[in-house]
């Protein structure tokens, strides 16, 4: 039951970021939307796609009885079960997420490895204050891009947007 909730809970907070950046692309006047409407609405389709896979995927049946019954050859078994349908959930989640930043016209890593993630204000704020107690400034300033970036506020890329950001 917990597994939905939380599955359930995560495709609504992906569903949330994906009408924002709707939002935020219609409201930009000084800007075109670089995706075709066909584009966007394929990328809803692949996102549509992915959240069945999620809602399809198996479950894992908790041992009875907790780890404490089972075998050390069980209990490895069942690790092994679970550590795979995290893995792929993990892969389910990167693509949604990918499809969201097409979405909102960026263009995705070219670096092997790197993978997206969803990170709050609040994580980005403490680890901003950090950086400034340590006078860290190019930390500071890359933060103050993604809380801005975050909030929807796009300056130019000269960095003259919100006054907080430093040049690409």
């Amino acid at each position: 039951m917990k597994k939905y909730l939380i599955s359930t809970v995560a495709v609504l907070m992906v569903l949330a970021v994906v009408f924002t950046a709707f939002g935020q692309q219609e409201r930009r006047s000084g800007r075109r939307s670089r995706m075709s409407q066909e584009d966007r609405l394929n990328a809803i389709k692949a996102i549509e796609t992915q959240l069945a896979k999620l809602k399809e995927a198996p479950q894992v049946p908790r041992p009875t009885g907790g780890f404490a019954d089972m075998s050390e050859e069980e209990r490895t078994k069942f690790m092994e079960q679970m550590r795979k349908v995290r893995q792929e959930q993990q892969k389910v989640y990167q693509t949604i997420l990918a499809q969201v930043y097409k979405l909102q016209g960026r263009r995705a890593p070219e670096e092997e490895g790197v993978q997206y993630v969803i990170a709050s204000t609040i994580d980005l704020k403490s680890m901003q204050e950090s950086a400034t107690k340590e006078k860290a400034t190019e930390t500071v300033q890359l933060i103050d891009r993604l809380i801005a970036r975050a909030s929807g506020q796009r300056g130019s890329r000269g960095g003259q947007g919100s006054g907080q950001r430093g040049q690409r």
